[in-house]
């Protein structure tokens, strides 16, 4: 199964591209719809850490920046569960669930990595990005303590995880 092995690394590639675009969209997105203006979108080629850039001007309330910030990783984690929840819906083949299995994968990580990473020192992508936790400190700005926030970031972890491998052992529907 040597083409299974190029396919999850693939996939993975895959996700993190989708991930970091989906990302920077739930921020800009989010403080749209508070009538922040979207400034500029710019993609970098060929591909680096930090490619994908959304500009946009801060919502004017704490709170609005607060779920502005925290709507990054929380887009991503929304797009981890709906592909999870689609892959144990539909039941695709075995490669297709695969491959949409990874894609989930690095996405609901983004929320674990930004949140978790920067509380012990470490750099939100261990050698590269930056040192603060992004969506503890925005949950701190809408009201929700840090211990509160990532208490139910362990709980979805663990939530998202017994899905994930549901839908992994999920058995194909035969058309």
């Amino acid at each position: 199964m040597a083409g299974t092995g190029v396919l999850v690394l693939l996939s993975l590639g895959a996700g993190a591209f989708v991930c970091k675009v989906v990302h920077e969209s739930g921020h800009a997105l989010t403080a749209s719809a508070f009538g922040s203006r979207i400034e500029s979108v710019h993609m970098d080629w060929p591909l680096k850490f930090g490619f994908f850039r959304v500009g946009y001007t801060q919502p004017d309330r704490p709170w609005q920046r607060g779920l502005s910030d925290l709507m990054g990783t929380g887009a991503t984690s929304i797009l981890a569960y709906v592909l999870v929840l689609l892959v144990l819906w539909l039941r695709p083949a075995l490669r297709v669930r695969i491959a949409v299995l990874c894609v989930a994968v690095v996405c609901a990580w983004d929320m674990f990595l930004y949140a978790t990473l920067p509380l012990f020192g470490l750099r939100r992508g261990l050698v590269m990005g930056g040192r603060h936790a992004e969506p503890v400190e925005g949950a701190a700005m809408i009201g929700i303590p840090p211990w509160v926030f990532l208490s139910g970031l362990a709980v979805g972890f663990i939530v998202f995880h017994t899905l994930l491998y549901w839908a992994f052992k999920a058995r194909a529907v035969q058309l």
